[in-house]
């Protein structure tokens, strides 16, 4: 569908001056995989016959707004809020005590974004109906599905993240221009700043040392 769009958008040149607008609305339609980036602490794969500790990453998918601001000739600012669903496990692996005992526990980690992100834009030279772009920002969310507050036991899983969190993001789309509209496919990753980690006392948890989300982000950006 994508390589179809981009054939009719070159076919001729079409709302030339589009670009030169200072600013411009849209909206985006997007799909994630997260995953968690961590670190275990020394010697904590032998505490409580613990061998072993796994992320698990899941599809998840979103909603957003968006409002760009022309800088220059090559130049964009682009700030959007957005609503995405995300989750991630943890899978912890122990030494089998008994036949019929399960030995994995999985912690699952879901998350409800609101996010604000800021992002950069340098484009290339528009060729007919096409043009190429990179981006580079950075981006708060706010989880409102955190386990910040839940309260935690050895038997109950649980990794919690603080619900606000900061991330980088770097990527990359393309643009494709219609007569009426403008269609931009766009690849972004975003890697969480700092240990966002909840720290407690049970197993789960302390045998971690630091913990921050990575979010691989597809959008369907329409303005």
């Amino acid at each position: 569908m994508l390589i179809g769009l981009g054939m009719v958008a070159n076919a001729q040149q079409l709302n030339p001056l589009y670009d030169r607008r200072p600013v411009r609305f849209g909206f985006a339609i997007m799909g994630n995989t997260a995953k968690l980036k961590y670190t275990v602490k020394d010697n904590n794969l032998n505490y409580d016959s613990l061998k072993a500790i796994e992320s698990v990453y899941y599809p998840g998918f979103g909603l957003g707004g968006l409002v760009n601001f022309r800088l220059a000739e090559h130049w964009d600012v682009k700030t959007m809020v957005n609503i995405q669903f995300a989750r991630r496990d943890m899978n912890y692996h122990f030494t089998q005590k008994a036949i019929n005992e399960p030995n994995t526990k999985v912690v699952e980690i879901e998350a409800t974004y609101m996010e604000l992100p800021i992002a950069f834009e340098y484009k290339s030279r528009r060729h007919n109906n096409s043009r190429f772009y990179i981006l580079g920002g950075i981006t708060y969310r706010f989880d409102f599905s955190s386990d910040e507050q839940t309260n935690r036991s050895d038997t109950k899983p649980i990794v919690a993240l603080y619900p606000n969190t900061f991330s980088y993001d770097v990527g990359f789309g393309f643009d494709f221009y219609y007569e009426y509209f403008k269609f931009s496919p766009e690849l972004k990753l975003s890697n969480g700043l700092g240990n966002q980690l909840v720290p407690d006392n049970f197993i789960y948890a302390s045998s971690l040392g630091r913990v921050s989300p990575k979010l691989l982000q597809f959008s369907l950006i329409f303005q």
